[in-house]
């Protein structure tokens, strides 16, 4: 069962990384060569939090190429599955780069691979759907951290559960394909790894808690567990939920009654982390504002209202991006 990964992010090394550890037939595509490069002569190191090797992929145990070789790989040698887990900005570049590529092609359309989707927030799955259309795409839901600490190297900041599953209402077409191989095979890497048909839920819930904690570290650039340091934060953050959730109670979209103690506990467990949000925002690059905040924004414009503090989240994050020329 050959998996092919697409980002060689942190999510890419990790999951890559201990997939190709446990044996699992694997190819990890990042956007550069140079990355390839060093992972193809350096495999692939998976450190725990305190700096110890938690796992190791050595070189020869995957293949490692720039994205732009994935269409004739995969033509020449199917694979099974394909794992997107690129940051939501670059999910609908990186799909067109790969999968993209081999829609219209009759190999793929007769057997076209699971597409699984590891992105943050909300609407990359309908553009999907238009790239890809009658390909069973899967979206997945992960409490993983982790952090790329080089091209080769992946910090396993925490242990979490990734749930996979069809979202939206076209997929459930596929719920007979449900992938349990894939979820054995990420079992069998060491992974807390479920099937789930309530992925949309969970991608909703992800929403909420992401919409709250990401655009607020940034902006006061503090680690998660720091949200909780006084009262004004936690008003902040109580507003911004109050807020989200009158726009999922006008959308349809049904909540949990202690979703306020769930994001709580994700700044505990999180605490030292750095939001991908506040990385983002230290190294000038583009956020995924736009697909978090801004997905409370499109919910609620599709309801007729508005959700102002939720607008001013992106205009202050955007405006954090600014450089003057």
């Amino acid at each position: 069962m050959m998996i092919d990964l697409i980002g060689g992010g942190s999510l890419g090394l990790l999951y890559g990384g201990k997939l190709a550890a446990a044996g699992a037939d694997v190819r990890l595509w990042c956007r550069t060569p140079e990355q390839a490069a060093k992972l193809a002569s350096r495999g692939i190191t998976i450190r725990d939090a305190d700096g110890g090797t938690e796992s190791q992929a050595k070189a020869g145990s995957f293949f490692a190429g720039p994205l732009n070789g994935f269409a004739e790989a995969w033509t020449a040698r199917p694979g099974r599955w394909i794992l997107l887990m690129t940051k939501q900005k670059d999910t609908e570049e990186a799909c067109r780069m790969s999968a993209g590529k081999l829609a219209s092609g009759k190999r793929a359309t007769d057997h076209p691979p699971g597409v699984v989707c590891f992105q943050n927030g909300y609407g990359h799955m309908e553009k999907l759907e238009k790239l890809l259309p009658g390909w069973p795409l899967y979206a997945a839901v992960t409490t993983e951290g982790a952090k790329r600490a080089d091209a080769c190297e992946v910090v396993h900041a925490g242990a979490g559960t990734t749930w996979i599953g069809p979202a939206g209402r076209e997929q459930t077409r596929h719920m007979e394909e449900r992938p349990e191989e894939l979820v054995q095979m990420l079992q069998k890497a060491g992974f807390s790894a479920v099937l789930a048909n309530d992925i949309d839920r969970r991608i909703y819930r992800k929403l909420l808690v992401n919409s709250v904690i990401n655009p607020l570290t940034a902006l006061w650039n503090v680690p998660n567990g720091e949200l909780l340091a006084s009262s004004e934060r936690l008003r902040t953050m109580s507003m911004l939920l109050q807020e989200a959730l009158a726009v999922y109670d006008a959308s349809g979209i049904a909540w949990e009654e202690d979703i306020w103690d769930q994001i709580l506990e994700v700044c505990r467990a999180t605490a030292g982390n750095i939001s991908s949000m506040l990385k983002d925002v230290r190294n000038g690059a583009e956020t995924e504002i736009d697909w978090i905040n801004g997905a409370v924004i499109g919910l609620a414009n599709q309801a007729g209202m508005r959700a102002p503090l939720h607008e001013l989240m992106v205009g202050l994050v955007k405006g954090l991006s600014i450089r003057e020329e």
